[in-house]
């Protein structure tokens, strides 16, 4: 699809929680800033107008990064009984270009958790949770019946290993932290009700309203899961560090009132952080991507490691 919206030959409308076909609208170019997203999917980010003059935002992607927007559309039909519902649109073209759009939301997003309500955060992030599934995985269809971190730590790093120009280093944090996932897996083996992860909740991923609501966007991540993932992490895209631990401390003790529960939490919260510090450095240093938290990660790895030894 270029400025003038040429005609694709499938699309899918999610709306009222039904999917329909339906022919892409005539889109126009408007000027306007905007940026790829960071560290997500490769494809551009558009604001564009309709006929009647309403705004559009118009996401595109080639290739094997699809599959987020397909992710996105199935987030948006199961949110349609909430107020994050939006009548989003996915459309496919002959050369497999996909194409999401999805009503402009008026708002801005703030560049830290310290400009936020971070009580309204959390109350935002146990709506979504509220959605949930038997099983946990891919949105349109969750298989799995048990969480197992360790297992998925094993997976990554066999993918990663004869990759990594990192390898000596890596394959000491891999032996240090596998049994440790191990020896807490009856944690995750005790989570039996899966919920709605947004799977990349940040600042940047939330828009504030005029009328002071935050709404959530860019939900290509989204999956059936443990709560504590979206928990984990919270602080990656800030200029602090890696893993907040006060930060996660915080977001536990607003999340859930329960002190058993908050100690399960907290256990779970830094096997997930660990995990995805680990796949992110492996997958940061394999694309040649250069962050400035990679400088902290050895130090906030063995960090959070101790917590649970």
């Amino acid at each position: 699809m270029d400025a003038s919206g040429s005609t694709l030959i499938v699309s899918v409308k999610v709306q009222n929680n039904r999917m329909s076909v339906n022919a892409l609208p005539q889109l126009h170019r408007k000027r306007a800033q905007h940026r790829p997203l960071n560290g997500g999917l490769t494809h551009n980010n558009t604001l564009q107008t309709r006929d009647d003059g309403a705004l559009w935002v118009c996401k595109r992607s080639l290739g094997r990064n699809y599959s987020g927007l397909e992710t996105e559309a199935s987030v948006y039909a199961l949110l349609t009984s909430t107020r994050f519902a939006q009548p989003v649109e996915l459309h496919q073209s002959e050369n497999g270009q996909q194409t999401l759009l999805r009503p402009y939301i008026t708002g801005t997003s703030m560049p830290d958790w310290t400009a936020l309500n971070f009580e309204q955060v959390i109350h935002l992030l146990k709506q979504i949770h509220r959605i949930s599934a038997p099983r946990h995985g891919k949105v349109n269809v969750p298989t799995g019946l048990t969480l197992n971190p360790a297992n998925h730590l094993t997976a990554v790093w066999r993918y990663f290993r004869s990759r990594t120009t990192e390898r000596a280093k890596l394959t000491e944090l891999y032996h240090s932290l596998h049994p440790v996932l191990q020896a807490h897996q009856p944690l995750f083996a005790r989570v039996n009700t899966f919920t709605l992860n947004h799977g990349d909740f940040h600042p940047g991923n939330l828009i504030v309203t005029p009328a002071q609501q935050l709404v959530p966007i860019d939900w290509e991540r989204a999956h059936f899961g443990d709560p504590a993932f979206d928990l984990a992490l919270l602080n990656w895209h800030s200029s602090g560090p890696i893993a907040d631990s006060a930060l996660q401390t915080r977001a536990i003790a607003l999340y859930s009132e329960n002190p058993a529960e908050q100690t399960r939490l907290k256990k779970r919260v830094t096997c997930w952080s660990l995990l995805r510090q680990f796949n992110d450095y492996m997958y940061l240093t394999y694309n040649k991507l250069k962050v400035e938290k990679l400088d902290q990660f050895e130090h906030e790895f063995a960090q959070h490691l101790n917590g649970l030894v």
